[in-house]
């Protein structure tokens, strides 16, 4: 059995008591030049008795405490009436700095085959279900999924929320697993992994979003070219190499909603692993093809993930990825 990871949400109620002292201060139109009363006890003929139900004989009482029979129609009693009311929704997970709730989670710690890096949107925990987004870094952030975890927060996403540069508005729940070993990030690995995240956390299924940086990128192409949109509804590979998805799928890759970047000067990986696919998913008929970008960035090498991610290039990936869903 798997055990859905929920954060623990502890709700303080705070009950705000008040108290007012009216006697002695109502209907005394009558009181006039009266100086030097300190013990004012009893006030006869008091019209204001407040929150009294079934009190009789009140004449000349005009401090009433303590009323123990306070019945309503039915014959349910206060105490009944309490057990009977539903319970609050839980608030759900407070606003505040973002690597506050961006969590190492360890191989082993969970059911998923991989270790990664949990982040959990503001509000996450209060029954809602919030769109997912999975990010696949590149070789140089392998490792063992425990010791060498660490090493996801170097790019991408994890990078700035561990930063406390990611917006508090952004909805994603976003999970980075570690890739172990050599290699790309494979299909059947990632396919795994977003059912781990659908099974144990609150996920729209409808907004699935897949990104990736160089080895991240090309891993992400791969599972595109083999299952489509089977789970995904957008994706965005950065300076990755799509041409072998290409190969697989044809225009059944523009079932995903893709925007595709790239620096037309990265030596790593050549820039055409990202113009030639795009550019045949562009050629495919809409519909029922799904939009498809292409985003090049002239005399950029290799890294052109940093200004995609933090949207300095003036790209706004989060918002364009929430316009699509399945």
């Amino acid at each position: 059995m798997r055990t859905r990871l929920v954060p623990l949400i502890l709700a303080m109620g705070l009950v705000a008591c008040s108290s007012e002292d009216d006697s002695a201060s109502n209907n005394a139109n009558n009181v006039n030049n009266i100086n030097n009363v300190n013990n004012v006890n009893n006030v006869n003929n008091s019209n204001n008795v407040n929150n009294v139900n079934n009190v009789n004989n009140a004449n000349n009482s005009n401090n009433v405490n303590n009323v123990a029979d306070m019945s309503m129609d039915g014959g349910s009693d206060m105490a009944d009436m309490a057990q009977d009311m539903p319970p609050d929704l839980p608030p759900g997970l407070p606003d505040g700095p973002s690597s506050e709730r961006q969590t190492a989670r360890p191989l082993g710690s969970t059911d998923a085959t991989q270790g990664f890096h949990e982040y959990l949107p503001v509000g996450y925990g209060n029954t809602t279900q919030f769109p997912l987004l999975v990010f696949f870094h590149g070789v140089g952030e392998n490792g063992n999924g425990d010791t060498e975890l660490g090493k996801v927060l170097s790019n991408g996403p994890p990078r700035y929320i561990d930063r406390d540069q990611w917006p508090s508005d952004r909805p994603f729940i976003v999970l980075s697993p570690q890739h172990p070993g050599d290699g790309c990030h494979s299909p059947a690995e990632i396919r795994t992994f977003i059912e781990f995240a659908v099974s144990n956390y609150d996920v729209d299924e409808s907004r699935i979003y897949l990104t990736g940086l160089s080895c991240g990128g090309i891993g992400l192409w791969n599972y595109l070219g083999q299952d489509t949109d089977t789970r995904a509804a957008a994706a965005v590979p950065i300076a990755g190499n799509g041409n072998s998805a290409w190969n697989n799928a044809g225009c059944e890759l523009g079932k995903v909603a893709i925007w595709g970047f790239h620096g037309d000067a990265d030596p790593t990986v050549p820039v055409n692993g990202t113009i030639n696919p795009m550019n045949n998913i562009i050629a495919c008929p809409m519909p029922p093809r799904k939009e498809a970008k292409l985003t090049i960035y002239p005399g950029v090498g290799h890294n052109s993930w940093s200004r995609t991610y933090d949207l300095s290039a003036g790209h706004d990936i989060y918002t364009w990825l929430l316009t699509h869903s399945k």
